[in-house]
């Protein structure tokens, strides 16, 4: 290879992973001190703003043990600890274990770091220094974006700032792997700046490989992104007429291509878990997403708030800063209805003139405007709301379900929209005359309404502070209990009913090697869960392993067959071992009120009582696992004693719901999808517990049946009185 050709082949490198700066793209002009000092300090700035900086040491990992964060931590200490394969481990959610990409856990550093693992502290967490780090990336990528359409060096600080201040970005600390907004960015530098089909390949096959090794998520938005540069290509290539270009443009998908599938399959894609699910549109993006904090600070924050789980994934807000943005670059460029009409600029220290670009950049936006549209519809999906009221909600096909659960948080599909819009809005205000006022203007606004976001969003990481690692489950009893079990079973398995407790035992156990049975996983395990509902209904009926140790997160009486064997310690109520009874205390069983409504949810007693025929409680409520279910009332009041129990009820589909008290027939009912509240009246002459039976079948209308499957009834409120 000659001289020539290798510098051709730097630059083109240069291009498609833009750290160096090619020569002629931005000139080094002399500037002042301060603006090397703005240029570095920006980064280490924002993360001050708006991080704890105790997160970057890896030895302090109890402020790790919360939220999304405890599940990516726990995954990649199961992992060192615990590995069965190479991108696998079964000390949580034993037997089957888990991949560490469905623990969120990172393999691009999980897989490098377990190779260095005897050598790394015990406690040791690399969240804290990811979060630094993709700051850092975030910035540069906006930067080098913006460096080859900014008329001078300041525009190009400004615009990168910008880019690194929309409150989604710090919205989604709270999911780690997601953070990872630069993936975004440096796909939009690849889609438009980048212009060699070398450079491209080499772009898009290092950012596709490792997107799939840090979060799907993030791969599919890069993915919409690369799709759109290869139809760009593929219609060059037509007009061209050039079977040459054509193959090596083949020949470069497929080395992306196969690059994604090996990092997926390194990061344990293929482990048996599905990707699949339900759920399309319950983590959607409200029509007023752009522009509604919902609840959180900012100038805006008078509008009525978002359902709670639309506010979270599908939380789209860019701030007033940059909504004045896109609203002066709209009205700029309908003003002039073309672009370029007064492309005149005022002196700067660089003086470039960046038209021919610029006008370039909205030619190839022709392409990827179709992919933006298929981004905000997908965000949208097919329940459409707008400040927490639905609109519409257009039910999917049952062969849709499935493939649409895939991205069924699907409102973070317009992160790529959301910096596309700035991206180009930007373009429009480097080319108007009084760039500088306006740039200034949008830039304070933006950092004025994230000042109290800022302070919001640096509370996540407090608990930095505090070094301890443990803050409930503290009692150096801990140790030998969990020493002495052969495994760790939590009751009911689910670690969302409460996870600071969850995190706080299952790290202990993992430390210890010692088995874990359950595991909040990105996409849930079918096998996985039959053995843990089998297991639970096992437990249910009064069978405990003599050398398990069981722990309560909601805390219910046991079966009277394990009520000798409980005890209570750090306010955890749990079954030991038979080998470490003496552990702890007895606990005291909390009374159920009467003649009052109470919601069920998985961390109340309300959620007490509830058999094998009913699948686990949720946040709100508890649904039956077939067409027939038996609710025993958990309160000490004897069915001759009692007047009414009060129900709060619905089905999936419009079914008919025949309800039993105490083997007596007393009331047939029509649901549907609607809660509803039904009084019903305790039969005379019936004894012991109060037992409330269902039985759901089809509607009485002709021609209209219901899956088995689907003959699911809900439980939302339940009370029990005695008295009318």
């Amino acid at each position: 290879m000659s001289g020539k050709d290798k510098t051709l082949r730097k630059s083109q490198i240069a291009r498609a992973l833009p750290f160096d700066r090619p020569e002629n793209e931005m000139p080094d002009s002399p500037n002042p001190s301060y603006y090397r000092l703005a240029l570095f300090g920006t980064p280490v700035l924002l993360f001050l703003l708006f991080f704890n900086p105790a997160i970057l040491d890896p030895t302090n990992v109890g402020w790790a043990m919360q939220g999304d964060w405890g599940q990516h931590f726990l995954g990649w200490h199961a992992y060192r600890n615990g590995a069965d394969g190479f991108n696998h481990q079964d000390l949580l959610a034993h037997p089957t274990g888990l991949s560490i990409l469905y623990t969120d856990s990172n393999p691009l550093f999980s897989l490098p770091l377990k190779l260095i693992s005897p050598w790394l502290p015990d406690d040791f967490q690399f969240i804290g220094p990811w979060f630094l780090l993709c700051l850092c990336l975030q910035y540069v990528f906006a930067l080098r974006l913006m460096e080859r359409y900014a008329p001078g060096a300041w525009s190009a600080l400004a615009g990168a700032l910008l880019l690194c201040l929309l409150p989604t970005f710090y919205n989604r600390i709270g999911h780690d792997t997601l953070f990872a907004h630069w993936l975004i960015l440096w796909s939009l530098y690849i889609f438009f700046a980048v212009e060699t089909p070398r450079g491209k390949a080499i772009g898009w096959a290092a950012n596709l490989t490792l997107a799939s090794l840090i979060h799907p998520y993030l791969l599919i938005m890069c993915l919409f992104i690369w799709a759109a540069d290869q139809w760009q290509a593929l219609q060059i290539i037509r007009r061209t007429r050039d079977p040459k270009a054509l193959i090596r443009q083949a020949a470069a998908a497929g080395m992306s291509a196969t690059l994604c599938l090996i990092a997926l399959w390194a990061g344990g894609a293929f482990s048996g878990t599905s990707p699949g699910g339900d759920g399309f549109g319950t983590y959607s993006m409200g029509l007023d997403g752009p522009f509604n904090p919902s609840g959180l600070p900012g100038f805006l924050s008078f509008l009525p708030k978002q359902e709670p789980r639309q506010a979270f994934e599908g939380f789209q807000y860019l701030g007033v800063g940059v909504l004045v943005l896109i609203g002066v670059a709209w009205w700029l460029t309908r003003r002039t209805r073309k672009l370029g009409v007064n492309t005149s600029l005022p002196t700067e220290t660089d003086n470039r003139d960046t038209g021919e670009v610029t006008t370039q950049a909205f030619e190839r936006v022709r392409t990827l405007k179709w992919v933006l549209i298929v981004l905000t519809v997908l965000a949208i999906s097919t329940k459409i709301q707008i400040f927490g009221k639905t609109l519409i909600d257009i039910p999917l096909p049952d062969a849709a379900v499935p493939a649409l659960g895939v991205i069924r948080a699907s409102g973070r599909l317009f992160w790529p929209v959301a910096y596309a819009l700035v991206f180009l809005s930007l373009l429009v205000i480097y080319r108007a005359p009084k760039r500088n006022l306006l740039l200034g203007l949008v830039v304070g606004l933006q950092l004025v309404e994230l000042g109290a976001f800022a302070s919001h969003v640096k509370g996540l990481t407090a608990r930095a502070s505090d070094r301890t690692i443990f803050s409930v489950a503290q009692s150096p009893q801990w140790s030998p209990l969990i020493a002495a079990s052969s495994r760790v079973n939590f009751v009911p398995p689910d670690p969302h009913i409460d996870t600071q407790r969850f995190y706080n035992v299952a790290y202990r156990a993992v430390s210890a090697k010692v088995p874990v049975t359950t595991m909040y996983a990105a996409r849930p395990d079918v096998r996985q869960q039959a053995v843990e509902m089998a297991s639970y209904a096992r437990f249910l009926a009064g069978e405990a392993a003599p050398d398990q140790l069981y722990v309560y997160l909601n805390p219910c009486p046991p079966p009277p067959a394990l009520r000798a064997r409980l005890r209570e310690l750090d306010g955890y109520w749990i079954l030991p071992p038979l080998s470490a009874t003496s552990v702890g205390r007895t606990p005291v069983y909390p009374r159920m009120p009467l003649n009052v409504m109470q919601t069920v949810a998985r961390d109340k007693p309300t959620a007490c009582g509830f058999g094998a025929d009913w699948a686990l409680p949720e946040e709100a409520g508890i649904w039956s696992r077939g067409s027939r279910a038996v609710f025993p009332v958990p309160t000490e009041i004897d069915a001759s004693a009692a007047k009414q129990v009060r129900l709060t009820l619905n089905t999936r589909r419009p079914s008919q719901v025949t309800v039993f008290i105490n083997d007596v027939k007393v009331a047939s009912l029509l649901l549907n999808k609607k809660p509803t509240t039904h009084s019903l009246a305790v039969p005379a002459g019936v004894s012991g517990q109060v037992r409330v039976s269902f039985v759901v079948s089809d509607p009485p209308s002709p021609g209209r049946t219901v899956r088995e499957d689907l003959k699911r009834l809900k439980i939302s409120q339940w009370g029990l009185y005695t008295g009318p």
